[in-house]
């Protein structure tokens, strides 16, 4: 889907978003007689048919930003336009948005098409017209023949795809999502997954889904939006914000992460030098927006996949050594906790299962890692900032 809309926009332009939402600002008053923000000046854009994701811990947000879109609440400032009209003020039932919410919130002493067919009865559509789209909606999302069944006849995922059914007849512009999966198990979860991001796919239909779970972020999305403490901390596609996050919160957040406290030791046009406490030196390439000056302290964020357990004679990056604390086969790879002296936290690795390890590491075990130079990422700031 980027790769189509990327040739849309080189042939027509960039489309016009479907959905715009402008330094949006909203605060509840706590019993104490305090004040939460809950957004703080938070502007995002979601393009036609694409699936854009808010992701981040609890409390940060994206649920209050999912209910000021649909009208359950009202912003204090900001804007929020969809096909470029403004509906501040509109009324959640007049917004042509829907939204599955995490309960489904389905009705049990109706049937599954008439749980289907609600929005269509209350809109007075004709009769023959609901029975078709109710038709159409249940076989799209594989319920063909369950229209007479009771909620309490269907399993969990069922139940969902009866709530994305009731959701979709009405044809919404854009689909929010709060959460819709969490209920579900593991493996349940991330059949979903799949059969929720292709039917977005075949509909047409942008998506906006909550979540706090990466993975399923990573995974699902055209792009992911990370709020934190009510701001957007970053936007951009998935492997973006993975291998390139703009700040500390965005590194901790979105995957696994190591950090290491370094200084700025020299900039030049191309290249910026970092020095480690240890004395270890690394030069980097600069990318656009750093702006970075000898003296400063950053931090240098490290996956843990990108660990090597032994550095070749002539590579480049960084080397650490120490005992193994804490081993976990995961079965195609092991994830260690490793202690060294250099680093300011636990390193963390993960090496494939069977190279060069034997039958694996064991705790108390010393280990020398080495981080490619191509894979380090630099961040501005102190270590716990």
């Amino acid at each position: 889907m980027a790769a189509a809309q990327a040739r849309d926009a080189a042939e027509n332009g960039p489309a016009r978003p479907v959905l715009e939402i402008r330094h949006a600002m909203k605060r509840f008053a706590t019993p104490e007689g305090q004040e939460v923000v809950a957004l703080d000046d938070v502007s995002i854009s979601v393009a036609p048919n694409e699936f854009l994701t808010l992701l981040g811990p609890s409390g940060c947000g994206k649920t209050t930003l999912l209910r000021v879109v649909s009208g359950f609440e009202d912003l204090d400032a900001g804007d929020i336009f969809i096909d470029r009209q403004d509906i501040a003020g509109r009324p959640a039932y007049r917004r042509p948005v829907n939204t599955v919410f995490q309960t489904y919130a389905l009705f049990p002493h109706l049937s599954v098409a008439r749980n289907v067919a609600y929005s269509l009865e209350i809109a007075k559509v004709e009769q023959a017209e609901t029975r078709r789209r109710v038709s159409e909606m249940l076989e799209l999302v594989g319920l063909a023949g369950f229209g007479e069944r009771r909620i309490n006849q269907l399993s969990g995922g069922q139940q969902q795809r009866v709530a994305l059914a009731r959701a979709l007849v009405a044809r919404p512009k854009i689909l929010l999502l709060d959460e819709p999966l969490s209920a579900l198990d593991k493996s349940l979860r991330g059949k979903m997954q799949q059969e929720l991001k292709a039917l977005q796919h075949e509909l047409g239909i942008s998506f906006v889904f909550v979540t706090h779970d990466q993975e399923e972020a990573l995974t699902m999305s055209d792009r992911v939006a990370v709020l934190g403490q009510g701001k957007l901390q970053q936007i951009g596609p998935p492997h973006e914000l993975y291998r390139t996050p703009s700040n500390v919160f965005v590194a901790r957040f979105v995957g696994e992460s190591n950090l290491f406290a370094a200084t700025v030791s020299e900039v030049g046009p191309a290249h910026c030098h970092f020095r480690l406490a240890d004395g270890q030196e690394v030069r980097l390439p600069r990318r656009d927006g750093q702006t970075f000056s000898a003296g400063d302290k950053v931090q240098l964020l490290a996956r843990p996949e990108d660990a090597r357990p032994s550095p070749p004679d002539n590579g480049t990056g960084l080397r650490f050594s120490g005992p193994v604390r804490e081993v976990f086969f995961v079965g195609t790879h092991y994830k260690l906790v490793i202690g060294t002296s250099e680093a300011d936290e636990p390193l963390k690795a993960s090496l494939p299962a069977g190279e060069d390890l034997g039958a694996g590491p064991a705790p108390g075990q010393m280990i020398e890692l080495w981080f490619p130079a191509s894979r380090l990422h630099p961040l501005a700031g102190e270590v716990g900032s």
